[in-house]
């Protein structure tokens, strides 16, 4: 299917840096800004929003808390195909007018029931976002400006969390308490409309161009970016359906094996077990809020230095070897969390564990979008991560609200039991399934 100059305007991105490389990353990754803001800094505030609703029950809080994450399944399962038919450049636009309504919604709203709703519209935009995002930054940069996005995910979720604890941290000060949950989603809109306006100064991918047949727009896109020409003499005419999403499969089911493997356990200690991190600390009636956001600065800060050393521990080890590794260690550190709750250690080693888990989870594991990305067929990129990204928010839908009804309504206990074999079980598949992968990892991701 992919013909002599798809492949030729392919090598050309691989070869030549983008001079408005760093721009693109920092503006079109805003989503993953946003998907992250909205899983820590309400878990900050979750304490606040819980009692602001005191009289919905476990379910409707879990529901609340999981409700953006069914939003960004059928957002990301839409969105290859919406970004293969209306464009990269439009969806990332049309994204970001969504997100602000509806975060403007659920910051004036009082009924649960209403947060729910443009919850899920809002993580509708959001998972669409992501999956255009990731296809757009990936059909944009060289192969040694992707050396700096190995470790993207893994940046924006230290980063951001760290950003958010600051930020809760002041607004706990300044606003009422029962305003803590409704300033964060203030705060996300606006930022979403400084990145809405930036946005319109991108230009559409040259691929996207080239597929659909639009070779007068692709060579100014190339000669604006690049300063160069090439010259392409066929046109392609691309038509998006559904069925791409089963084909992609084709030749590349251990490299989504593994990648969902990695996924699954991201997605089950983000929002099965970090998202209610500060919940957990505050029921055991221990340290104060202020104390929680210190503890809390402190386990994102390890998770940063995880982002920090995992770029350079991969050009020495590889995706498979520090992806595994770091993933059976951070299992191992759940079971000794698990023993912790039980009583067979003491409850001070809750913290530094805690610390442990998120550290190894953004050592190695975090990197997965770079994984799928660096090594799938550049014609079906959209649709692997439109897998990707809605297998990750099923994942992060499913943990999420089982563990805020566990939690709530059962206690910690059963929750880390829960999530120790959950994480287990992806680490051997991504054990059984990156073996098939280890040596094209190696060759491949040439950053």
């Amino acid at each position: 299917m992919i013909n002599n100059d798809f492949e030729k305007i392919n090598r050309f991105i691989l070869s030549n840096d983008n001079r408005y490389g760093i721009f693109i990353i920092i503006i079109v990754s805003a989503s993953i800004f946003l998907d992250v803001w909205d899983l820590t800094s309400l878990s900050f505030v979750l304490t606040f929003f819980k009692s602001y609703f005191s009289s919905a029950s476990g379910f409707l809080i879990g529901i609340s808390v999981a409700s953006a994450n069914i939003g960004a399944i059928a957002g990301s399962f839409l969105s290859p195909y919406m970004t293969e038919s209306l464009g990269r450049r439009r969806m990332l636009l049309i994204n970001m007018v969504i997100f602000i309504i509806s975060a403007i919604v659920i910051s004036i709203s009082n009924n649960i029931i209403y947060v729910i709703i443009f919850r899920i519209i809002m993580g509708f935009s959001i998972g669409n976002d992501v999956v255009t995002g990731f296809t757009y930054i990936y059909e944009y940069t060289s192969e040694k400006q992707r050396s700096s996005l190995y470790p993207l995910w893994a940046y924006a979720f230290s980063g951001v969390a760290l950003l958010a604890i600051l930020t809760v941290y002041i607004l706990y000060y300044i606003l009422p308490h029962y305003y803590l949950w409704r300033s964060v989603f203030i705060i996300a809109a606006l930022f979403a409309l400084v990145i809405l306006t930036l946005r319109y100064k991108l230009l559409e991918t040259p691929l996207w161009l080239y597929k659909h047949g639009r070779n007068d727009q692709l060579e100014y896109v190339l000669e604006n970016v690049y300063k160069k020409h090439i010259e392409i003499k066929s046109r392609f005419y691309y038509k998006p359906n559904f069925y791409d999403m089963i084909r992609m499969f084709k030749n590349n089911e251990y490299l989504m094996l593994f990648t969902l493997s990695l996924n699954g356990i991201v997605g089950f200690i983000g929002w099965g077990f970090s998202f209610y991190v500060t919940y957990m600390l505050f029921e055991l009636h221990v340290y104060s809020f202020e104390s929680i956001l210190a503890i809390d600065a402190l386990i994102y800060g390890f998770g940063l230095l995880g982002a920090i050393l995992s770029r350079f521990l991969f050009k020495m080890y590889g995706s498979y070897r520090l992806s595994v590794t770091s993933s059976f260690i951070a299992a191992f550190c759940i079971m000794l969390l698990l023993l912790a709750f039980f009583g067979y250690i003491n409850l001070i080693a809750v913290i530094p564990l805690t610390i442990l888990i998120i550290f190894f989870n953004y050592l190695g594991p975090m990197a997965y979008n770079a994984v799928l990305n660096n090594n799938i067929d550049p014609m079906y990129r959209s649709q692997a991560n439109g897998w990707n990204y809605m297998f990750n928010k099923i994942v992060e839908a499913i943990s999420g609200l089982s563990a805020g009804i566990i939690i709530i309504e059962i206690g910690d206990v059963y929750n880390t039991l829960m999530l120790f074999i959950i994480i287990m079980i992806f680490s051997v598949m991504a054990l059984i399934s990156g073996r098939y992968l280890k040596s094209d990892f190696q060759s491949s991701e040439s950053l």
